[in-house]
């Protein structure tokens, strides 16, 4: 099952641990603080425990939205396009 994983994280350190763990998962980054990508329920769960581990009682948050593919499909992007690249650097854009 595809999911959307948006999270809002005030502290730095969080936050990056909280991309870096996504990543693991191998979900892939489409705006700053939101992922996509496949995952079967086993990894939803995993990930949603180790999560949890990270987060300790803090106040930060993250959602996970399940996406069926007719859905995902059906997206629609509003603006300049973004190619975001997960090892850190900036995005890259291309102009025609």
């Amino acid at each position: 099952m595809k999911y959307l994983i948006i999270y809002d994280v005030t502290d730095d350190r969080l936050r990056g641990l909280v991309a870096e763990t996504l990543k693991d998962y191998g979900l892939h980054r489409v705006q700053y603080s939101a992922f996509v990508g496949n995952l079967t329920r086993s990894k939803l769960n995993s990930l949603i425990v180790d999560l949890e581990k990270l987060f300790d009682g803090s106040n930060e948050n993250v959602q996970i939205y399940p996406l069926c593919e007719v859905c995902f499909r059906g997206r629609r992007i509003i603006g300049r396009k973004r190619h975001m690249v997960d090892d850190g650097c900036k995005p890259k854009s291309a102009y025609f």
